[in-house]
């Protein structure tokens, strides 16, 4: 609250405040300042009382109000020296030409006016919360009364002034307790506690299809992809790509890969030439291994046996694998997958192909063969991790790992299969998952050495590559497998070795994958998998079908996966599907069941209808994604973090969210001011918005303007956008000129997010704050 000691002489207040006489500027200015932060004033010359002010009326009698201050009207015979005093160098200012605002005869030579009753602005000022105020070059106001003006290159975090940190993509570009503000691109601090967040709440899954591919004018008899895509940035436009092998009906091993742009699914190249086909069985992967900023694709040629090829990021050949002599090579293996890491940590990284490790030219280092890890079928998908700890990571091939070197650090014994590395001991050590030949296990990752198992698979099958998650919100990591008749959760320290089942159908290969995703940021992952018949959503605590979506595929290794695909602060499910066979046993099953529809081939991105799934990152690099494994820029780590003793992750084909998951904007109009030069035809209407939050928005918010007041609303004038992002703290000004009737006089509101249909985009921390008005306009005032 305002603080005023007031002056021997001085009229007692009638709770009122006044229109104007000319003082020298600064000493309104100076009254501004010290009436906002409520300074305890004294003018006793008979210049200002210190009392704030919109109108005369306001005002004691007798008294004007210039630039929301009450002042004296002889403040300009004995308070000279007052004034001079407070002044300074513009003490000699001419009284009347040289000063805005509200003009002796009550007038305003500004035309603009704030507040509601209406108070006259000098020109130049802006209108906050009510008030006339001195501008804020930089639009970035802080504090709880936004008296204090940040730096352009500065946001407003907690009502503090905070210059944002190093270049980011996503959160683990970050510090630890740093967040990545994606509309700035930039580290900032995470808020403890956080003030403006939005924690989604359980709501029924309902999505909508973003996009779809289903066909091209380019090699148009290859539209059939079955193996798992991945989703990375080729050009550096912070855009993600989604690339896909895509075979053609008849011949699962004869593909072209293309790349889609992740926004609306337009095809950017393709390789149509023969002799660079790949093997549409076998998983691709993607990664910067040359150093150049650009990501290169890796993929098995559609030859068997096959060579491994690494195309540029936009598609042209860069390498075919060869030995160190330079004689091409090939291996076995037609599903098998292909993993990035630096084994060596000398800055290039390596390429591992079921049991093949080559350097970044394509040149073999060792082989144990494209079949090690296959869970007898047709090649292996392998992963890296340091399981020794001695900052060595080693390759995993399934129930064998291998040193850098190529030398065997353990053998874990028959049967073989997929692996997956976390914690499952809360020891901060390193265990695998295998799943392989029917059965579920978990070894040591130090020795090999039997740690939990085996466990049947339910329904039999060979059993998919697993994921690890905390599915039921306990801390700790559980366990998905897909199976040849259903999808089951396992528990290693449960009552029950299997926490749930249930039934599905991949008689084909019965070794399709998963990735689960906590879409509601509650800590609680749910599972994505498809079928032979249906790609759905179940509920990670009890396996409770939350989506279910039509969507066939004659199955092999492949998986949906759940990334930002299109950078828009939202994520996204990703699937592939294909038909070839569809009418044919044992497909043809999926034709009479229950709420199936009708075969269909692509690639088809969905997203909440609401947007309400929390953010992730923009990349998914390969089938062995584990995040830790590769930067959002798609480069790959000289020395990789381990994922089971990152805080928030311990985690396996699960995308994550980082810091900063709850934090939101908060969308709010601090000032409405009108300028009324040219009234009674015309007056432009100016809203300052300001984003109070603590996330930024991008541009193109729709700002509503209406006649009347938010309790008696009159008809929408227009709806004008925001033309810049808005960073925490940051302020635009949107303007509309409306015409004006016959008056005598006029209120108007604005709102904004607000499509002129009552329509909003953007989820914020606080939804009622949103207005601001402006009443009792009259062109009298002038």
């Amino acid at each position: 609250m305002e603080r005023v000691a007031r002056c021997p002489d001085q009229p007692a207040r009638a709770g009122k405040r006044s229109p104007a006489t000319s003082i020298p500027r600064l000493a309104v200015l100076g009254g501004v300042l010290a009436a906002l932060l409520g300074v305890a004033r004294c003018d006793c010359g008979g210049g200002d009382d210190g009392t704030t002010c919109r109108t005369a009326a306001e005002c004691p009698d007798g008294w004007q109000c210039v630039a929301n201050v009450c002042v004296r009207p002889d403040a300009g015979t004995d308070g000279d020296a007052d004034a001079e005093a407070d002044a300074g160098d513009d003490a000699d200012a001419p009284p009347e030409s040289d000063v805005d605002g509200a003009a002796e005869d009550g007038g305003c030579p500004s035309g603009l006016f704030c507040g509601s009753p209406p108070a006259c602005c000098a020109a130049g000022d802006e209108c906050i919360e009510g008030l006339c105020v001195p501008p804020c070059a930089s639009g970035v106001r802080c504090g709880v009364t936004l008296d204090r003006c940040c730096a352009a290159t500065e946001v407003c975090l907690g009502e503090a002034c905070t210059a944002p940190g190093d270049p980011c993509t996503d959160s683990f570009d970050c510090p630890e307790d740093f967040f990545c503000e994606p509309t700035l691109g930039r580290c900032l601090p995470q808020l403890d506690p956080l003030t403006c967040e939005v924690r989604r709440t359980p709501e029924p899954f309902e999505v909508l299809l973003e996009w779809s591919w289903t066909a091209s004018t380019t090699a148009p008899a290859y539209d059939q992809p079955i193996a798992a895509p991945v989703v990375i940035d080729l050009d550096g436009d912070l855009d993600p790509e989604v690339l896909v092998s895509c075979a053609r009906q008849g011949d699962w091993q004869d593909a072209v890969l293309r790349a889609l742009d992740g926004d609306d699914g337009t095809e950017r190249w393709a390789v149509a030439e023969t002799a660079l086909h790949l093997n549409g069985r076998a998983s691709i992967a993607a990664g910067d291994i040359d150093g150049d900023g650009h990501p290169e694709i890796l993929g098995t040629a559609a030859s068997t046996p096959s060579a491994i090829l690494a195309f540029e990021h936009d598609g042209t050949l860069q390498w075919r694998s060869t030995d160190a002599l330079g004689n091409p090579t090939t291996y076995t293996g037609v599903s098998k997958g292909i993993a990035l890491a630096d084994l060596n940590g000398d800055g290039r990284p390596e390429i591992v192909a079921g049991g093949v490790v080559l350097d970044a030219n394509g040149h073999e280092l060792w082989s144990r063969g494209g079949m090690e890890g296959d869970n007898s079928y047709g090649g292996g998908q392998p992963t890296v991790a340091d399981l020794d700890l001695d900052t060595v990571p080693e390759v995993v091939t399934g129930a064998r790992a291998w040193r850098a070197d190529g030398t065997l650090l353990w053998d874990g014994g028959a049967p073989d299969g997929y692996p997956a590395v976390a914690d499952f001991a809360g020891l901060g050590l390193p265990f695998v998952a295998v799943v392989g030949v029917g059965t579920v296990r978990i070894l040591r990752g130090g020795d090999g050495s039997l740690f939990w198992g085996p466990v049947s698979i339910p329904g039999g099958g060979r059993g998919g590559p697993p994921t690890v998650a905390d599915f039921d919100g306990d801390g700790r990591p559980e366990i998905g497998v897909a199976g040849g008749a259903s999808y089951s959760v396992y528990d290693p320290d449960g009552a029950e070795p299997i926490r749930w089942s249930r039934a599905t159908q991949d008689a084909s290969s019965n070794a399709t994958g998963s990735s689960v995703f906590d879409f509601e940021g509650d800590g609680v992952a749910e599972v994505v998998y498809c079928d032979e018949c249906f790609m759905r959503v179940y509920r990670g605590t009890d396996g409770e079908v939350l989506l279910e979506i039509p969507n066939t595929s004659a199955t092999i290794n492949e998986y949906p996966l759940v990334v930002d695909v299109d950078a828009d602060g939202n994520s996204e499910i990703v699937v592939v599907a294909n038909d070839y066979g569809a009418y044919s046993p044992p497909w043809d099953q999926c034709l009479s069941r229950p709420g199936f529809t009708t075969p269909r081939h692509g690639v088809f991105v969905y997203g909440d209808a609401h947007d309400r799934w929390v953010r992730t990152r923009r990349i998914w690099n390969q089938h062995a994604y584990h995040v830790t494994n590769v930067a959002a820029d798609g480069s790959i780590p000289r020395v990789e973090e381990n994922n089971w003793t990152t805080a928030g992750l311990n985690n396996f084909r699960q995308n994550a969210q980082g810091s900063g998951v709850y934090n939101a904007p908060d969308l709010t109009v601090i000032g409405l001011s009108a300028d009324l030069t040219n009234c009674p035809v015309s007056a432009t209407l100016a809203a300052r918005v300001a984003n109070r939050g603590s996330l930024g928005v991008a541009a193109g918010v729709p700002v509503a303007f209406y006649e009347g007041t938010p309790a008696a609303p009159g008809p929408l004038l227009g709806v004008a956008r925001t033309a810049v992002p808005l960073l925490p703290g940051a302020s635009t000004l949107v303007t509309l000129d409306v015409p004006l009737d016959a008056g005598p006089t006029y209120d108007f509101f604005v709102v904004v997010d607000d499509d002129g249909a009552g329509a909003g985009a953007t989820v914020e921390c606080d939804e009622t704050n949103n207005r601001a008005a402006i009443a009792d306009l009259d062109c009298l005032l002038l």
